[in-house]
């Protein structure tokens, strides 16, 4: 009798088991609410700039790197980021642009395939990088606009204020998780003045401050 027993609570546990894990994970998007106001805020938000120079922190993995970050516009319209340490020794040249993603050079411990796609992902979103603006969903919770981008099952999100003063923040996430935060200070139609990326799956995070040259 209790091997009965024992068999039916193992088949229903199998079950129950089957049933919920195959569940879809709830969006933390889901209480968000389609708006109509402030359509073309997103235009006004995208950084315009020449040049802008950060001292940046990134800690990846136990592994610590400090130096100065260069965002610069070149004259055909790409944007070439340079990370150095203070004596000038090159950790990465990438440069974006509107045929692609380029690696000019990216030093030995960084060289690797996940690593550099992480990156380009990271500094991508922080000057909307490939964003086709006049295609983002306007959407509204509390005081805040989200403005989405989404590809497939992958989601970004440019949070601002009602007023649509500044970019407060922008959030990643692929299969209803999210994997990147951005938390931005600084003018609305500018660079951040900083910013800190945080992934939330792995030990990664990037410290921006931005220099006044």
């Amino acid at each position: 009798m209790q091997l009965y027993q024992m068999r039916n609570l193992l088949l229903s546990s199998c079950f129950i088991v089957a049933v919920f894990g195959c569940s879809k994970t709830i969006s933390p998007y889901t209480d968000l609410k389609a708006t109509e106001n402030k359509q073309n805020c997103i235009l006004e938000l995208k950084p315009q700039f020449t040049s802008v120079l950060y001292n940046t922190k990134v800690d990846v993995i136990g592994k610590h790197l400090s130096g100065l970050l260069l965002f610069k516009t070149m004259p055909d319209s790409s944007t070439r980021v340079v990370f150095t340490n203070e004596m000038g020794v090159n950790f990465f040249d990438f440069e974006y642009s509107k045929s692609g993603f380029k690696v000019h050079s990216c030093m030995t411990q960084l060289n690797k395939k996940v690593v550099i796609n992480q990156l380009r992902k990271d500094i991508g979103l922080v000057f909307m990088y490939n964003c086709d603006l006049t295609k983002a969903t306007a959407l509204a919770k509390n005081d805040e606009l989200y403005y989405m981008f989404k590809n497939k099952n992958e989601e970004t999100y440019y949070i601002t204020q009602n007023n649509c003063n500044k970019l407060s923040r922008v959030e990643y996430a692929v299969d209803n998780h999210k994997k990147i935060i951005i938390n931005m200070q600084g003018n609305k139609g500018e660079m951040p003045d900083s910013a800190y990326i945080a992934h939330q799956n792995f030990d990664f995070t990037i410290s921006l401050k931005q220099l006044i040259r």
